[in-house]
């Protein structure tokens, strides 16, 4: 009898060998013009690294046959719903996230269980998409890069309206 967490992990990725799914399908199927990032991975869990996949004759992990971790790009870690690592794979995507998901020494080997990841057309441009992400999300705190980006000093003003949410909890 299957266990339950084969069973989630094949239905969450049970989806064509070359769609890039986004679970949450909520958008208006408009399509944006890209010229740093032709398409995303949102929220695709870790277990794909470990759980085998179901097509015939292949003995193998789901990630080994998804052909679009082939691909360059930028990925963010997940524990839960909360991002917590933003990293780059100049090569494959399969290998770095396969690396963070199986290496045992790793301080981020044990806390994550969901990827989200961006294809990046040009792995001259990865530098550049990974530092915007960084910049992003103050929650991302293992991630030893600091984004060379110019950032934008706060005017008195603002810090005044945090130091008064601060002061009635809501910050």
């Amino acid at each position: 009898m299957p266990n339950r967490k084969s069973n989630a992990t094949k239905q969450a990725v049970d989806h064509k060998e070359h769609e890039v799914l986004d679970v949450d399908d909520a958008d208006d199927g408009k399509q944006i013009a890209t010229s740093l990032v032709n398409r995303f991975i949102k929220m695709w869990p870790r277990a794909i690294f470990d759980t085998p996949t179901t097509k015939p004759g292949k003995r193998q992990s789901i990630a080994k046959t998804l052909t679009v971790l082939d691909q360059p790009g930028v990925y963010i870690l997940y524990r839960d719903d909360q991002p917590f690592y933003v990293g780059q794979a100049k090569g494959k995507l399969r290998s770095r996230l396969r690396a963070h998901a199986n290496n045992v020494g790793s301080s981020k080997n044990y806390f994550w269980n969901y990827f989200s990841a961006f294809l990046v057309k040009d792995p001259n441009h990865i530098n550049e998409v990974e530092a915007i992400l960084i910049s992003a999300m103050p929650s991302v705190v293992t991630n030893s890069s600091k984004p060379k980006l110019s950032r934008e000093k706060m005017d008195s003003e603002t810090r005044e309206v945090i130091r008064q949410m601060r002061m009635r909890g809501a910050y």
